[in-house]
């Protein structure tokens, strides 16, 4: 089984850290939203590799990339993405990010026009607002949950009613990959709580309606079937924006590409190759 290399790439005074799985093809790049790693992506870049060049990244704060104290800001996480593919000379990429990671990828693609040729956006926040940073804000602050061991881990995500739905692969890798062994022994998830600090929360608005209108890519906007209330802005969107299309994952909820990785990777490859899609899968 395929896997990838993990390369380090200085960008902004920080060490960016991400994972390329090789290939001739075009370049894939995959974004995570908040508290994953690039290896959430693995099941998905595993069926993805043989047809592009698949890349993933740890953004600030999360993974193996710098854990800073503050630079979590919208602007801030642009212009870490965008450093990072200047540095690799990305350029015309097929982007595909989640949640929060999808509305950085969005900003991104508006700021630096020529960066990508596609995106593939799965239940990113059409308006991020007060409401949703004093929401998730309280995770700065939170008591971390841990584990004696990754078979410890292991057990904890294969019960949990959320993670309980990811594909086992899915589970294999974030067991693997996204838990580290602290200093004291016990084992933690990899990301940062500085990435919930309020400084960087506090009246960092964004509305991507009129951002998706101006990008003039196709754009692929993918919604689990278990969170479709929480797009209701979506309807104001689509009409008028050519190339914007629609997906529901069926049987998943917000973390879809690690519930069902085989639709993900199937229905990527079909918008990459700019193929009718469904409206359901």
């Amino acid at each position: 089984m395929q896997e990838p290399t993990c390369q380090y790439v200085m960008v902004r005074d920080i060490r960016l850290r991400y994972v390329d799985w090789g290939g001739d093809g075009p370049v894939l790049l995959l974004f995570h939203g908040d508290m994953r790693t690039s290896r959430s992506w693995d099941a998905v870049s595993r069926r993805l590799a043989g047809d592009y060049r698949v890349i993933a990244l740890d953004a600030r704060g999360h993974g193996d990339s710098d854990w800073t104290p503050r630079g979590y800001r919208f602007a801030e996480r642009v212009n870490d993405l965008a450093a990072f593919c200047e540095a690799l000379e990305l350029r015309q990429v097929i982007g595909v990010a989640h949640s929060t990671g999808g509305v950085v990828m969005a900003l991104c693609a508006q700021r630096h026009p020529g960066m990508f040729s596609r995106l593939a956006l799965m239940e990113p926040m059409v308006v991020v607002d007060d409401r949703f940073h004093k929401m998730v804000a309280g995770r700065e602050h939170a008591e971390r949950s841990t584990w004696k061991s990754r078979d410890e881990l292991d057990g904890y995500l294969k019960q949990h009613p959320a993670t309980s739905r990811w594909h086992p692969e899915v589970l294999r890798d974030v067991v693997a990959h996204e838990a580290y062994k602290r200093e004291d022994g016990l084992y933690d998830m990899k990301w940062s709580s500085f990435t919930f600090n309020w400084k960087d929360r506090d009246g960092d608005h964004v509305d991507l309606k009129p951002v998706f209108a101006e990008l003039g890519l196709p754009i692929l906007f993918i919604r689990s079937s278990g969170h479709q209330t929480r797009i209701k802005e979506l309807n104001e969107v689509q009409d008028g924006i050519p190339d914007f299309h629609r997906l529901t994952i069926e049987n998943t909820g917000h973390n879809m590409y690690m519930e069902r990785p085989d639709a993900i990777a199937d229905s990527l490859k079909k918008f990459a190759a700019g193929e009718a899609l469904p409206a359901t899968v």
